[in-house]
């Protein structure tokens, strides 16, 4: 039960960062975002990792998964919810833990039972569903730039079935340790490719912060949020975890419907419900 509930915390963080990062892409290029995305990783994972344990031979044994996950789920996710329509991105990225489930079940040898295979399945249609916005068309799948968000969804579910691989040898906190390190080298990365310059955020975050808000809450919040996840990986199976974390999705939509007073479709209405009963039933069936 304990890695469900943390998985649903890491869900709360999650939709407070899809809130800010979004509104952050207006102004930056998401490469800035990971920028500080790794520093808060440096600030909060390490110290984190070494108070609950971590060991350096099971850190240097998680590097080279922690490269994967650097890349696969969190650089890519940063850049494709940048690419093209908004509405079709975050649909085809939200579809991950269906590829969570499936890599979990052949690469981790992970067994659900029947009731619990529905309720992921319930869940994850839900989460879907309210990510369905009005601007969705299913004309606009056929355009080759919906290859990066699905490329991404698949992405995604490989590197958590692979991180709760070595999760399962090592523990979260090792693994926290050695991502932190490994998103240095791919922030940098990333940073040159995009033609941004690390020292010149630095001296702009200083002399103009409010610029960067967004970015820094947005990246705050996901290092959180990807905290709880990994940390959820000791205590319940990726395939259940990966779903729940999901539910990031139907929280922004109630947090749009209730606080901000915009308006949904039916569609979303149905989604929210579905994922919420799904969620409830995975914590009642609990694993």
């Amino acid at each position: 039960m304990i890695g469900i509930v943390i998985a649903i915390i890491s869900a709360i963080f999650m939709t407070g960062m899809e809130i800010a990062l979004k509104k952050s892409y207006k102004e930056l290029d998401p490469s800035v975002a990971f920028f500080f995305d790794m520093l808060f990783g440096l600030i909060l994972w390490i110290p984190l990792g070494f108070i609950f344990g971590a060991r350096i031979n099971s850190i240097i044994e998680c590097i080279p998964y922690a490269i994967i996950s650097a890349i696969l789920s969190e650089a890519l996710v940063f850049y494709a919810l940048s690419k093209g329509n908004l509405s079709i991105t975050t649909v085809l990225i939200s579809t991950y833990p269906i590829y969570t489930l499936l890599f979990s079940m052949i690469i981790n040898s992970e067994r659900l039972n029947y009731l619990q295979i529905i309720l992921i399945l319930v869940t994850l249609v839900g989460t879907i569903l309210t990510s369905i916005s009005s601007e969705f068309k299913l004309k606009n799948i056929k355009n080759i730039a919906v290859l990066i968000p699905l490329f991404t969804a698949v992405a995604v579910g490989l590197s958590d079935t692979l991180t709760k691989g070595i999760i399962n040898k090592t523990s979260s906190f090792d693994f926290l340790v050695a991502i932190a390190l490994v998103q240095i080298p791919v922030s940098i990365l990333y940073l040159i490719i995009t033609k941004e310059k690390m020292m010149l955020i630095i001296k702009n975050v200083k002399n103009e912060i409010v610029e960067y808000k967004y970015s820094i809450l947005g990246s705050l919040l996901n290092v959180l949020g990807t905290g709880c996840l990994l940390v959820s990986f000791n205590y319940t199976y990726a395939s259940i975890a990966s779903p729940l974390t999901a539910l990031y999705t139907p929280f922004v939509l109630i947090y749009s419907i209730f606080v901000l007073k915009e308006k949904s479709s039916k569609i979303n209405y149905i989604g929210i419900i579905l994922a919420l009963i799904g969620a409830f039933g995975i914590m009642i069936t609990g694993n």
